[in-house]
């Protein structure tokens, strides 16, 4: 019984599909954070992170998976900022008032009528494990009763 060893291709990756597309999810996840970060990071932390998530959420776009961990880890996503301050900066972007002016409290009545109404619009979707949408609206946009 004779064997001949595999052809050899000079055109032919040097690594198996899965490792190169590994390779690749890692490295679309660190350009994303290098661009979210603009260009300030520590390439070994955030490769070091990347293969991390890659191994747990390699099937979602790594582009994503950079923007929700960059988002977290800066606290740019931080449900520890006051609702009041939310619709505070959404009325200065949109040029309801100039920076540093507060709502007025009809305004902020408002604010908190259209999260109760979204609320009550997204209490139908409900998961047994997280709860209803709705309520998630309330215990972010609602009004803190003390």
């Amino acid at each position: 019984m004779e064997t001949t060893a595999p052809e050899f291709s000079p055109d032919a990756p040097s690594q198996s599909p899965d490792r190169q597309h590994r390779k690749d999810w890692i490295n679309r996840f660190v350009d994303e954070w290098q661009t979210l970060a603009n260009g300030r990071i520590d390439m070994e932390y955030a490769t070091m992170d990347a293969i991390t998530l890659q191994r747990v959420v390699g099937h979602r776009l790594p582009e994503e998976v950079a923007r929700q961990h960059f988002n977290s880890c800066t606290g740019a996503d931080s449900p520890l900022k006051r609702a009041e301050e939310k619709f505070q900066s959404l009325a200065v972007e949109v040029g309801l008032l100039d920076a540093g002016q507060p709502l007025s409290k009809e305004a902020l009545d408002f604010a908190y009528g259209v999260a109760t109404l979204c609320a009550g619009a997204a209490d139908r979707f409900r998961d047994a494990r997280d709860g209803c949408a709705g309520d998630h609206i309330r215990a972010m946009y609602g009004p803190v009763p003390f």
